[in-house]
């Protein structure tokens, strides 16, 4: 009987403890509920809608649509084994440092994607695109080979600089277009990671764009081509729409695996699902944070995330894994957007030598390029040489740039250092 009574306590006990867990989480579930709809609120009163159909994109007619072209063209590229090596390895050097065996790589490389370069070009000058995201799937939406645009924009940028290299400048010229097609369709989504490819494609675009215009023997009309081919779309835009497209995601999936996953799921299993909505919550409001400092100036290198609140608990950490995820994205739309501002200065600075045969002593007022500069808050720096040649340059370091694009350091000098050449 003893043993009886010692074992029915133990049950009772146990279901007690079970009662007493369930009724806790019950209660978890509805405030993190209750929380998630007040954020929610906040976040559509103060910065916009959080409808994830509202990110859906009228169709475009395939004829018009750039993406026509884009996605068979970057799928149909066959790389063999270390060619990215190859390719990328020569988007990050000018051609004057490349080998014999460099060019030898690359040219193999170019012959044996012909279909697929044919197939990119025809998407050169096109305005207008659209992938085609299903956005009301929220974080399930299936989207484009992201790898395969990257991989392709690399080869781009390396054919471009062969051709001018070789003195081939219609090759070169093709490539910048290409480029700046295959980068504005992608920055025109409503998504942050097609948002990030977009920029990725518009950096190998730029460094192009710098190598041509800082060489010898440009004409008004290459420059006309070079300008039209740059992405127009004022950066704020994508940025602001691809951080409220997070953050409507969120709110439709809340208990996804890929919402916990994106914060590296810092609970024990079987809490997850109890906390999904607050951690939703979090990134909510990590989200709205995010928008009151888009397009801010970028002063001193990027801090990790969460190294400072590592042991403030699972809401820091919510807030700053989103958070620099968020700034990330931010500072890399404002550092593409300084280098954009740049090459149309630089641009429009060659067009002066060769109309009046020198450059201006100080920088001229162009309509839609404000005066300073908005990666670093302040002037560009400008000087003419004595020689007649001129060097235009942002006044950010390659450790900003670093710490904003991971292995950006390369890129450093071909985004924000252009070097004007005197007209012979």
């Amino acid at each position: 009987m003893t043993r009886f009574r010692v074992l029915k306590t133990l049950l009772v006990t146990i279901a007690i403890v079970c009662g007493l867990g369930l009724l806790a989480a019950l209660a978890i579930r509805i405030y993190g509920a209750h929380r998630l709809a007040e954020v929610s609120k906040r976040y559509e009163r103060e910065v916009g809608p959080l409808s994830l159909e509202g990110f859906v994109r009228p169709r475009i007619a395939v004829e018009k649509n750039a993406v026509t072209w884009q996605r068979p063209g970057a799928l149909a590229a066959v790389f063999f084994p270390r060619d990215m090596d190859v390719v990328g390895r020569l988007t990050t050097k000018r051609f004057t440092e490349w080998t014999a065996e460099d060019t030898a790589q690359l040219e193999a490389i170019l012959e044996r994607n012909t279909p697929s370069l044919t197939l990119l070009d025809r998407s050169r000058g096109m305005r207008e695109a659209n992938w085609e995201i299903p956005y009301e799937q929220g974080t399930t939406a299936k989207i484009p080979n992201l790898m395969a645009a990257i991989n392709a924009a690399k080869m781009l940028n390396a054919r471009g600089r062969l051709a001018l290299g070789r003195g081939d400048r219609e090759t070169a010229l093709a490539s910048g277009e290409t480029l700046g097609a295959l980068a504005r369709s992608h920055e025109a989504e409503s998504s942050l990671i097609m948002l990030l490819i977009g920029l990725a494609i518009e950096k190998l675009q730029l460094a192009l764009v710098n190598d041509f215009v800082s060489a010898p023997g440009a004409t008004p009309a290459e420059l006309d081509r070079l300008e039209a081919s740059l992405c127009d779309a004022d950066l704020k835009g994508p940025v602001r729409s691809a951080i409220r497209g997070a953050a409507a995601a969120n709110v439709r999936d809340v208990h996804a695996e890929a919402i916990l996953d994106a914060v590296h799921n810092p609970f024990p299993l079987g809490l997850s699902s109890v906390l999904a909505d607050l951690v939703a919550a979090e990134m909510i409001e990590a989200s709205r944070d995010a928008e009151k400092d888009v397009f801010e100036p970028v002063k001193a290198p990027l801090v990790e995330a969460g190294s400072e609140n590592s042991g403030g608990g699972w809401r820091a950490r919510v807030r700053a894994v989103i958070g620099q995820n968020l700034a990330t994205a931010s500072a890399r739309s404002t550092a593409i957007a300084s280098a954009r501002e740049l090459a149309h200065i630089a641009i429009a600075l060659r067009r002066e030598s060769l109309a009046s045969g020198r450059y201006p002593e100080n920088l001229p007022a162009i309509a839609g390029i404000p005066a300073i500069d908005p990666l670093t808050g302040g002037p560009r720096a400008y000087v003419v040489k004595g020689d007649g040649s001129a060097a235009l340059r942002s006044t950010t370091t390659a450790e900003i740039y670093g710490s904003i694009s991971p292995g950006g350091k390369v890129f450093y000098d071909s985004l924000f250092t252009w070097m004007l050449p005197a007209r012979r």
